[in-house]
């Protein structure tokens, strides 16, 4: 996701700082024993308040001795975190989508070879193939968990259980949405916050979402509200997901 985040608690002149602060701390590393420094976080993503901190990469030869006392550092005030990493180690290595969807917005501060930009080109976009699977998976779990586990828990006695994977569904359905914005499904603290910056979501997407999240009571009655804002959602992407995957739900639901 390329948009730049617009945080309310972000202060410009500590993004500044901060922005000044990771360039002289990296600045001693770049040296022989290191192919390639990358920033990530918030100075990358254009915010900086009193709760965020540096997060800095280092790709290091295999064969270097360089090491780190911490990974949590401090340097003018500010929480640096920094991630030591063999480069040859990284490049055979599966990386998962929270690590993937961290480096998709990133800035390269050094990569004297072109090595490290090599690296993340191959490592950290979506997928064809993934890409499929979310939204498959993602249509179907969404339902399964809203309608079908929710009354399971409602017969069992507990609403607070029904609720609660009434709002694990949520999560399945938001994959659903970032794939379908060939995006990385972002990491859960930030989840909710991309899924709005997505440029494609189901019609009045705001005000619905708000409507389906809306918990008055731990009752049937307000979990089947909640199912019926849900689902109006879920019914307009039904359609757009089997077009994407050139298969009806029947034929989704076989595979998933």
């Amino acid at each position: 996701m390329s948009t730049e985040f617009s945080i309310q608690s972000s202060d410009p002149a500590l993004l500044e700082k901060a922005t000044r602060t990771a360039k002289e701390f990296a600045q001693p590393y770049r040296s022989d024993e290191i192919v390639g420094i990358v920033f990530l976080g918030a100075i990358v993503r254009g915010y900086f308040d009193h709760s965020a901190d540096i997060d800095i990469a280092l790709f290091k030869k295999q064969t270097s001795d360089i090491s780190l006392s911490s990974q949590f550092l401090k340097a003018e005030g500010i929480e640096i975190h920094c991630h030591l990493a063999d480069y040859e180690s990284e490049l055979a290595a599966d990386w998962n989508m929270a690590k993937r969807w961290t480096y998709d917005q990133r800035q390269i501060y050094y990569d004297p070879d072109g090595i490290i930009l090599q690296l993340l080109e191959e490592k950290v976009p979506l997928k064809p193939e993934e890409k499929k699977w979310l939204l498959m998976s993602g249509l179907t779990l969404s339902e399964w968990y809203i309608n079908r586990l929710t009354d399971l828990w409602v017969e069992r006695g507990n609403l607070v259980s029904a609720h609660h994977m009434f709002d694990e569904g949520l999560n399945h359905f938001f994959n659903m949405l970032f794939a379908w914005n060939d995006e990385l499904v972002a990491d859960l603290k930030w989840r909710y916050y991309c899924v709005e910056k997505l440029a494609h979501l189901p019609s009045n997407f705001q005000e619905r979402i708000k409507d389906t999240l809306r918990l008055q009571s731990f009752s049937v009655d307000e979990l089947e509200r909640r199912k019926a804002a849900f689902m109006g959602m879920w019914q307009e992407m039904s359609p757009i997901v089997e077009k994407e995957v050139q298969m009806s739900y029947d034929e989704i639901l076989q595979l998933v």
